[in-house]
């Protein structure tokens, strides 16, 4: 009998401790895009912690030129994101970062944490999410009624569990 409660013990503590933290929380998720550029571009090459800009090397995700592309995640877990860093494979310009719970990722409905997000080809900035953070479970890059592509080669956010 003792054995099964420490079975049951067990499991309930793996699972109450399955989310992050802290650290990146786009580490071991799941990523999806509006398209893919071609056979390299996977939406999750921008979450496989190689910081690689050659898109050549098969480390970052592509979309194909297209309205409006956009790149999501799923957290999994509600998280208060504070800051969200961006390592552009080719140039992004007046793109948009949007967290909340809704999963449409064309959705108007999740709260903009940045706009006007501009990251030369190659390169690595950061964007906070103000005021103090935003609650989520989404986390969407797009780049709103433009057509082009979009290329990331890494994201990561950072923030706190939030349940509700």
């Amino acid at each position: 009998m003792e054995t099964r409660y420490l079975l049951v013990f067990v499991c309930l503590f793996a699972m109450a401790r399955a989310h992050h933290s802290r650290g990146n929380l786009c580490d071991t998720i799941r990523a999806t895009q509006s398209s893919i550029g071609d056979f390299k571009g996977y939406a999750l090459n921008a979450i496989d912690r190689n910081h690689d800009t050659t898109y050549e090397h098969g480390s970052c995700s592509k979309t194909t030129t297209e309205n409006s592309p956009w790149w999501s995640v799923d957290f999994f877990y509600h998280y208060m994101v504070y800051v969200v860093k961006i390592t552009a494979g080719t140039s992004i310009n007046n793109a948009e970062i949007r967290i909340g719970d809704s999963m449409d990722s064309k959705s108007k409905q999740n709260t903009v944490c940045a706009n006007d997000v501009s990251v030369p080809a190659g390169q690595t900035k950061y964007f906070f999410c103000k005021p103090k953070g935003l609650h989520g479970r989404y986390m969407t890059i797009s780049i709103p009624g433009r057509t082009t592509s979009l290329s990331l080669c890494e994201v990561e956010a950072y923030g706190a569990h939030d349940p509700h």
